[in-house]
């Protein structure tokens, strides 16, 4: 395992993909502002963008980011970076991740 240099959050976010690796869906496993980790049936190559789209929990509305690449891949999980975010998207994504920061363990 590689040490990241931000704290990732354990998440259980439905997500839709498409782009030039194809189409389909999957689950968020883990999230930071810059990436995270997809598990889904869908083949992932390195490399290949995506566009996402993360429903998240309750009444939140869902999360787009425009550009996702694909960085690595293992059986039926791979990580996504983040490279361009949809209208307030990094905000909200950033206003969740503060949010979890602050809910006693």
């Amino acid at each position: 395992m590689h040490e990241r240099g931000r704290p990732r959050i354990e998440v259980n976010y439905p997500v839709t993909l498409s782009g030039e690796g194809g189409n389909g869906s999957g689950t968020m496993t883990n999230l930071t502002i810059t990436g995270g980790e997809i598990e889904s049936d869908m083949t992932a190559t390195i490399g290949a963008h995506f566009r996402v789209h993360v429903q998240l929990s309750g009444a939140r509305s869902p999360i787009d980011i425009a550009i996702a690449t694909v960085r690595w891949q293992r059986d039926h999980r791979f990580g996504v970076e983040f490279v361009r975010f949809e209208g307030n998207a990094k905000a909200q994504l950033q206003q969740m991740l503060n949010q979890s920061d602050d809910t006693p363990t």
